[in-house]
């Protein structure tokens, strides 16, 4: 082989490895929007507080990234580019490089398709309390104090509403629509209507087109637990908080009734002034809204 071709090759062996991540990204990609969609339009959500400042920042952020990883490259790929050209030129076949780059490479592969499938589930999360963030807006205007994400042992409460009429835990609960799902009812008949993008609870279980589930129950019953224990230790007086499950973009029916509040993300300010958990004063209000808001605060030890 001419200089000029056994460069070429050693090129094209480096960047081959590149390219064979981005086929990872590009395959999980085309499976994801072949397979599932977002229960809602993320294009459609009212912008929260620096919104846009949030963008600008993350995306200078992934451009340092790219620099950082370019300017690496760029130093470092006529080196390697010499030394897969050395042994091709001598007809030596490089064994223990060849193989540790396969190993490195499938890891590499193996963490990509890992941490794709851990940033969708984050995004979607991310997607559903920022919908629910903005229906609770609606709450505020009703005399409801609203707190988003408070620190716990261990674990945050999505959202927690104080009103008069009680204490109340919402959890959020994100699930792609699958695309397989679209012409199913749910178990309901075909004159539903509703295509398959419904949940209802039955028998202890949440029921999905093609799933059921139970960990969002018990999650949201021992947050509000938790919560009712923290609140009624904080403030001397006994506290209930009510669990709220609540499905964003899913349209929520009950054939027997659920134990505590499971609902669609729109259906939360019609539902909460309606809840009669706990009847209670101003000055519990207000000192239980103490308590949160401390609570709230960065490395806080109030009411702890």
């Amino acid at each position: 082989m001419t200089d000029f071709s056994n460069s070429m090759l050693s090129l094209a062996i480096i960047l081959s490895s590149m390219f064979a991540i981005v086929g990872v990204m590009y395959g999980l990609l085309k499976y994801r929007d072949a397979t599932v969609k977002l229960p809602v339009d993320r294009e459609q959500l009212a912008r929260i507080p620096a919104y846009g400042l949030q963008q600008q920042i993350q995306d200078l952020q992934m451009d340092l990234i790219g620099s950082m990883l370019m300017g690496a490259m760029i130093v470092s790929l006529p080196f390697a580019v010499s030394s897969l050209k050395a042994h091709i030129t001598v007809g030596q076949f490089p064994s223990i490089s060849v193989t540790t780059g396969l190993m490195g490479l499938a890891y590499s592969g193996f963490k990509t398709w890992k941490n794709f499938s851990k940033l969708t589930k984050l995004r979607l999360g991310h997607t559903a309390e920022i919908a629910t963030a903005n229906e609770l807006i609606g709450l505020q205007a009703l005399g409801y104090q609203v707190f988003h994400d408070v620190q716990a042992d261990g674990f945050n409460i999505d959202h927690l509403v104080v009103g008069k009429n009680g204490v109340f835990a919402i959890e959020t609960k994100g699930r792609h629509k699958r695309n397989k799902d679209l012409l199913q009812t749910n178990g309901n008949g075909p004159s539903s209507g509703k295509k398959g993008y419904q949940v209802f609870y039955k028998d202890g279980r949440l029921n999905f087109p093609s799933w059921t589930e139970t960990k969002p129950i018990e999650q949201a019953e021992r947050r509000a637990k938790w919560v009712s224990q923290w609140l009624t230790k904080a403030t001397g007086t006994p506290v209930a908080a009510t669990p709220v499950l609540v499905f964003l973009g899913w349209f929520v029916t009950n054939q027997l009734k659920p134990p505590f509040p499971i609902l669609n993300h729109k259906q939360l300010v019609s539902t909460i002034p309606t809840l009669r958990t706990q009847a209670l004063t101003q000055q519990q209000v207000d000192t239980i809204i103490y308590q949160v808001a401390q609570r709230c605060l960065s490395k806080s030890e109030v009411g702890k």
